[in-house]
């Protein structure tokens, strides 16, 4: 199993200038977050995108440091434009429900990094008890005003909740915003019970098709590409409605569970579209496209990733 490694040590903090003249405070990283290699390599310095050598991880650095992203996501109607997506985001749940019964037993779920809570109030029915953790103080209010949850707050790697206590802990696009994935994923192998199933769904943003398209869009000059990097098609850390730290492709998210104790059992394609009448229609063709062509040859040019392991 890989060591919770404390990368205090191998961290240096800087300030930068955002691109509306903003200073964030930032991080640079000497060591690799998921196999703890110091062969770093630098993929486009205008990005600030870095990759493993030894295990092919691509992260951000410098990247901002997590009081950032914890006061990011704690900004007053920072959830607005899901909650009129209901609708929608109600469907996308339900289908990440159904994927995740194949797996769950009926037993204690944790959902890590869980919003404001609308998928452990879809979740309740179909187990023992729900909870959640969660990082964003309105997130937090408004799952306990929505759906009278009172969700953990904090990360839950310093949460010190009890070992070998959730039959299922999920990580729904979480992994990507953590400053150090190996010691999330460690932290989950220790709070599941023998026999327990961790989900986790991350973004696949390396490897998608509308990644390669918004690279070639940049390389074009088009006006509406000009904040994806030319290398990668991905954007910037804090340009966008997300900060995502670490861009995960299957085979370095597999070498992460695996690395970490865990066996798995399942690899495809989360279903995360939120989308309503012609959007919808598109979108679920598209993903049935992806689906049939990770069917037929094992290859995932979706914009996700699913994957589902298991506690020995």
């Amino acid at each position: 199993m890989i060591a919770q490694r404390s990368l205090e040590k191998k961290k240096m903090i800087a300030e930068e200038k955002t691109t509306v003249g903003e200073k964030i405070g930032t991080e640079v990283v000497l060591a690799c977050n998921v196999c703890g290699s110091d062969r770093i390599k630098t993929l486009d310095s205008d990005f600030n995108f870095c990759r493993c050598d030894s295990c092919g991880y691509v992260f951000d650095s410098p990247r901002p440091s997590f009081a950032e992203i914890t006061a990011f996501y704690s900004q007053a109607g920072k959830y607005d434009i899901w909650l009129t997506e209901e609708r929608a985001r109600d469907m996308m749940w339900k289908r990440r429900l159904k994927k995740l019964s194949r797996h769950s037993s009926k037993g204690y779920l944790l959902d890590v990094g869980t919003g404001y809570g609308q998928f452990l109030d879809l979740a309740r029915p179909f187990f023992a008890e729900v909870s959640g953790t969660e990082v964003s103080e309105s997130a937090v209010a408004l799952a306990k005003e929505k759906y009278g949850l009172s969700l953990l707050a904090g990360q839950v790697e310093a949460l010190d909740l009890p070992s070998q206590s959730f039959d299922t802990i999920t990580v729904f696009h979480v992994l990507e915003h953590v400053p150090d994935p190996a010691k999330l994923v460690n932290v989950c192998h220790a709070m599941l019970r023998a026999q327990g199933t961790l989900v986790i769904a991350v973004p696949n943003d390396v490897l998608a098709w509308t990644s390669k398209i918004k690279k070639l869009g940049k390389k074009l000059g088009l006006r509406s590409f000009q904040k994806f990097s030319p290398k990668l098609g991905i954007s910037r850390a804090g340009t966008s409605r997300e900060i995502h730290l670490s861009h995960f492709t299957p085979a370095v998210l597999r070498r992460l569970l695996k690395g970490c104790g865990l066996q798995v059992m399942e690899e495809s394609l989360d279903p995360y579209y939120a989308s309503t009448g012609i959007r919808l229609l598109l979108d679920s063709v598209y993903s049935a496209l992806h689906r049939l062509l990770y069917a037929a040859l094992k290859i995932n040019r979706y914009d996700t990733i699913w994957m589902v392991a298991r506690k020995p």
